[in-house]
């Protein structure tokens, strides 16, 4: 498709998407960036938020991912994505997540304050980081 962007989406263990789309919004450390097709060449640091795919002209067709940090690169109309954790919000059962997130927190806030219990807290933090910045994304585009 002329006008349009060639867009991997990498985390360690699999292609999340790879396709044609007209533009990619990302969430940085410093705000949302968006790339078009002629986009003059960049990599950049990721923040953990939201990556949204626009497929064609409409508005409406968009794809959203949660997305865990990462990188991404533009080169050449072709946009890539390495980042540790995405996952698309489409089909996301917004209750449940919070249901996750407030059992690790349980869990996490049931350890003993102590040296010996600090990599499972952390372990459980940065799970519920995640779990959070999910929420967060679905909250945004009007899941509960």
């Amino acid at each position: 498709m002329a006008g349009t962007l060639l867009v991997d989406v990498v985390t360690p263990t699999a292609t999340i998407y790879s396709g044609e789309v007209r533009q990619v919004i990302a969430t940085s450390p410093l705000g949302e960036l968006g790339i078009l097709p002629l986009h003059a060449p960049m990599v950049t640091e990721l923040g953990s938020g939201e990556l949204r795919l626009t497929l064609n002209n409409a508005a409406q067709d968009v794809d959203v991912y949660a997305l865990q940090g990462g990188y991404l690169q533009v080169a050449m109309d072709h946009v890539t994505v390495l980042t540790d954790r995405a996952v698309a919000i489409a089909g996301i059962d917004g209750q449940k997540l919070k249901e996750q997130f407030d059992a690790l927190k349980a869990e996490r806030d049931a350890l003993p304050d102590d040296e010996e219990h600090v990599d499972e807290r952390s372990d459980l933090q940065r799970e519920m980081d995640w779990l959070s910045a999910v929420l967060a994304v679905l909250r945004h585009h009007g899941h509960s």
